[in-house]
């Protein structure tokens, strides 16, 4: 799986995606229809322009239609699988909302990998501040 998401995430192989799409779909769609608001795990701009692509909006591209991309976003940041484990936990919150009120509502997060579990704590931290009565999340690899 490291291989795969390296030459997924790093080298751009945006084809291999297509390997989990169906399995991923038939396990979780349910999931998905039945949250309030499905918001992947944003990248940085800078990240977006090296990349050319959202790792996690790739994955779950059968969910497209039922992703909000403009709530969560994140600030710069240095790439985190350049970070060891305690840097990673020591790690400030760099996410932030924007837009839509989430406020009572159940929101289901994406993320492709699920290292310390950083990442989607700081990002539900943002959505249970701003009044989300449940956060659960989605991760393709551990």
């Amino acid at each position: 799986m490291k291989k795969f998401m390296h030459q997924y995430k790093f080298v751009g192989d945006y084809r291999l995606r297509l390997a989990f799409l169906e399995k991923l779909s038939d396990k979780f769609k349910n999931t998905i229809i039945k949250s309030d608001f499905v918001i992947p795990i944003p990248i940085s701009k800078k990240t977006l322009q090296i990349r050319g692509f959202n790792q996690v909006t790739g994955l779950f591209d059968f969910a497209k239609s039922r992703m909000s991309t403009k709530i969560l976003q994140v600030r710069p940041k240095e790439q985190l699988s350049k970070l060891n484990r305690r840097q990673r936990l020591k790690k400030e919150n760099l996410f932030y909302l924007t837009g839509s009120s989430i406020e009572n509502k159940s929101v289901l997060l994406l993320d492709d990998v699920y290292t310390t579990g950083t990442t989607l704590h700081q990002a539900a931290a943002v959505l249970y501040e701003a009044g989300a009565k449940k956060v659960n999340s989605i991760t393709l690899a551990r």
